[in-house]
């Protein structure tokens, strides 16, 4: 039996903009339950690498790609939050618990 590239496979499942949605809502539901922010960044991180944004965020870094302004260590403020969704075609849809 083949073994699968759990990454690729991830990557091919993320440039679905329906279940990037899906997977960005539950990365943040986790996020504030146990405050793990970095986790968060890194599922965003995913979305961005799925779909090949080569963008640049005019917000924050006019000169940095999406890729760089997401690495690790970097802190994220929430207009480039909304930039990168943008950037992949998403938006956030708040509803009652």
């Amino acid at each position: 039996m083949p073994v699968k590239d759990y990454r690729a496979d991830l990557l091919v499942r993320l440039a679905n903009p329906d279940y990037a949605a899906l997977y960005l809502k539950t990365a943040l539901d986790e996020a504030l339950k146990d405050g793990d922010r970095e986790a968060f960044v890194l599922a965003l991180r995913n979305v961005v690498e799925a779909n090949q944004v080569t963008q640049e965020i005019s917000v924050d870094a006019p000169s940095k790609p999406l890729q760089r302004v997401l690495a690790e260590g970097e802190n994220p403020t929430l207009e480039t939050f909304m930039t990168v969704l943008s950037a992949v075609g998403l938006t956030i849809d708040f509803k009652p618990a």
